[in-house]
Protein backbone atom coordinates (compact mmCIF):
# COMPACT_ATOMS: atom_id res chain seq x y z
CA UNK A 1 0.00 0.00 0.00
CA UNK A 2 1.32 3.32 -0.48
CA UNK A 3 0.98 6.25 1.64
CA UNK A 4 0.54 10.08 0.56
CA UNK A 5 1.80 12.93 2.86
CA UNK A 6 1.50 16.61 1.63
CA UNK A 7 4.25 19.49 2.16
CA UNK A 8 3.41 22.13 3.88
CA UNK A 9 5.41 25.45 3.20
CA UNK A 10 6.76 27.12 6.00
CA UNK A 11 8.82 30.31 4.83
CA UNK A 12 11.64 28.92 2.13
CA UNK A 13 11.65 25.33 3.96
CA UNK A 14 9.36 22.27 4.42
CA UNK A 15 8.45 20.54 6.77
CA UNK A 16 7.58 17.17 6.51
CA UNK A 17 6.58 14.74 8.83
CA UNK A 18 7.42 10.95 8.78
CA UNK A 19 6.79 8.00 10.47
CA UNK A 20 10.36 6.05 10.73
CA UNK A 21 8.24 3.09 11.28
CA UNK A 22 6.89 2.95 7.75
CA UNK A 23 10.29 4.45 6.18
CA UNK A 24 11.83 1.09 4.30
CA UNK A 25 8.43 -0.82 4.69
CA UNK A 26 5.79 0.93 1.76
CA UNK A 27 6.28 4.02 -0.87
CA UNK A 28 5.79 6.91 0.47
CA UNK A 29 4.31 10.03 -2.70
CA UNK A 30 5.37 13.48 -1.37
CA UNK A 31 2.60 15.79 -2.58
CA UNK A 32 3.25 19.53 -3.12
CA UNK A 33 -0.57 21.29 -3.36
CA UNK A 34 -2.28 17.99 -4.75
CA UNK A 35 0.95 16.90 -7.32
CA UNK A 36 2.99 14.02 -6.64
CA UNK A 37 6.46 15.44 -6.75
CA UNK A 38 8.85 12.15 -5.26
CA UNK A 39 8.73 9.02 -3.57
CA UNK A 40 10.35 7.59 -0.72
CA UNK A 41 11.08 3.92 -1.43
CA UNK A 42 13.00 1.06 0.29
CA UNK A 43 16.48 1.25 0.01
CA UNK A 44 16.13 -2.59 -1.43
CA UNK A 45 13.90 -1.32 -4.50
CA UNK A 46 16.02 1.23 -5.12
CA UNK A 47 19.28 -0.63 -5.29
CA UNK A 48 17.24 -2.79 -7.76
CA UNK A 49 16.27 -0.51 -10.46
CA UNK A 50 19.62 1.17 -10.43
CA UNK A 51 21.08 -1.90 -10.99
CA UNK A 52 18.31 -2.54 -13.38
CA UNK A 53 18.92 0.82 -15.19
CA UNK A 54 22.77 0.02 -15.73
CA UNK A 55 22.73 -3.80 -16.71
CA UNK A 56 23.78 -4.63 -19.46
CA UNK A 57 20.48 -6.78 -20.20
CA UNK A 58 18.83 -3.61 -20.53
CA UNK A 59 21.03 -1.65 -22.82
CA UNK A 60 20.83 -4.94 -25.42
CA UNK A 61 17.19 -5.16 -25.05
CA UNK A 62 16.93 -1.99 -26.49
CA UNK A 63 19.59 -2.82 -29.59
CA UNK A 64 17.43 -5.29 -29.95
CA UNK A 65 14.10 -3.70 -30.30
CA UNK A 66 15.31 -0.82 -32.60
CA UNK A 67 16.80 -3.86 -34.89
CA UNK A 68 13.06 -4.82 -34.96
CA UNK A 69 11.88 -1.71 -35.56
CA UNK A 70 14.36 -0.85 -38.28
CA UNK A 71 13.39 -4.43 -40.12
CA UNK A 72 9.73 -3.22 -39.50
CA UNK A 73 10.49 0.17 -41.92
CA UNK A 74 12.32 -2.32 -44.26
CA UNK A 75 9.17 -4.27 -44.89
CA UNK A 76 7.27 -1.68 -45.02
CA UNK A 77 6.08 -1.17 -48.58
CA UNK A 78 5.09 -5.45 -48.42
CA UNK A 79 3.30 -4.87 -45.17
CA UNK A 80 1.04 -2.15 -46.46
CA UNK A 81 0.07 -4.40 -49.55
CA UNK A 82 -0.60 -7.27 -47.20
CA UNK A 83 -1.32 -6.18 -43.47
CA UNK A 84 -3.16 -2.54 -43.87
CA UNK A 85 -4.89 -1.96 -40.61
CA UNK A 86 -3.35 -4.48 -39.10
CA UNK A 87 -0.89 -4.31 -36.11
CA UNK A 88 2.18 -7.17 -37.17
CA UNK A 89 4.74 -8.21 -34.55
CA UNK A 90 8.14 -8.71 -35.76
CA UNK A 91 10.92 -10.93 -34.07
CA UNK A 92 13.92 -11.72 -35.60
CA UNK A 93 13.44 -9.27 -38.67
CA UNK A 94 10.29 -11.09 -39.84
CA UNK A 95 6.18 -10.96 -39.52
CA UNK A 96 5.85 -13.97 -36.85
CA UNK A 97 2.09 -12.64 -36.57
CA UNK A 98 -0.77 -10.36 -37.26
CA UNK A 99 -4.17 -8.79 -36.16
CA UNK A 100 -6.43 -6.08 -35.49
CA UNK A 101 -6.21 -6.36 -32.31
CA UNK A 102 -2.73 -5.38 -30.60
CA UNK A 103 -3.52 -6.26 -27.31
CA UNK A 104 -4.66 -10.17 -28.54
CA UNK A 105 -1.18 -10.16 -31.02
CA UNK A 106 0.85 -8.93 -27.51
CA UNK A 107 -0.78 -11.77 -25.51
CA UNK A 108 -0.40 -14.55 -28.55
CA UNK A 109 3.19 -13.86 -29.56
CA UNK A 110 4.50 -13.36 -26.07
CA UNK A 111 3.40 -16.42 -24.92
CA UNK A 112 4.91 -18.48 -28.03
CA UNK A 113 8.62 -16.55 -27.91
CA UNK A 114 8.43 -15.37 -23.99
CA UNK A 115 9.19 -12.42 -23.02
CA UNK A 116 11.79 -11.36 -26.06
CA UNK A 117 11.92 -8.06 -27.35
CA UNK A 118 9.29 -8.13 -30.13
CA UNK A 119 7.71 -5.06 -31.95
CA UNK A 120 4.74 -4.56 -32.81
CA UNK A 121 3.10 -2.07 -34.97
CA UNK A 122 0.27 -1.02 -36.95
CA UNK A 123 0.39 -0.85 -40.52
CA UNK A 124 -1.01 2.48 -42.27
CA UNK A 125 -0.42 4.36 -45.24
CA UNK A 126 0.10 7.66 -43.10
CA UNK A 127 1.53 6.70 -39.28
CA UNK A 128 -0.53 8.03 -36.64
CA UNK A 129 1.36 11.10 -34.59
CA UNK A 130 0.00 12.10 -30.92
CA UNK A 131 0.61 15.39 -29.49
CA UNK A 132 1.10 15.04 -25.91
CA UNK A 133 1.50 18.71 -24.34
CA UNK A 134 4.19 19.15 -21.83
CA UNK A 135 2.74 20.39 -18.18
CA UNK A 136 3.43 24.00 -17.71
CA UNK A 137 5.91 24.55 -14.38
CA UNK A 138 4.04 27.21 -12.21
CA UNK A 139 6.91 29.22 -10.26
Amino acid sequence: MTKTITLKETRATYSLSLDETQLGQEPIIIEREGQPLAAIIPIEKYQEFVAWQESDERCQQLSALQKERDAFHQLRGQLLKTHLGQFVAILNGQVVDSDVDNCELAWRVYNKFGYVPIYIQRVEEKPTVYDIPSPEVVS
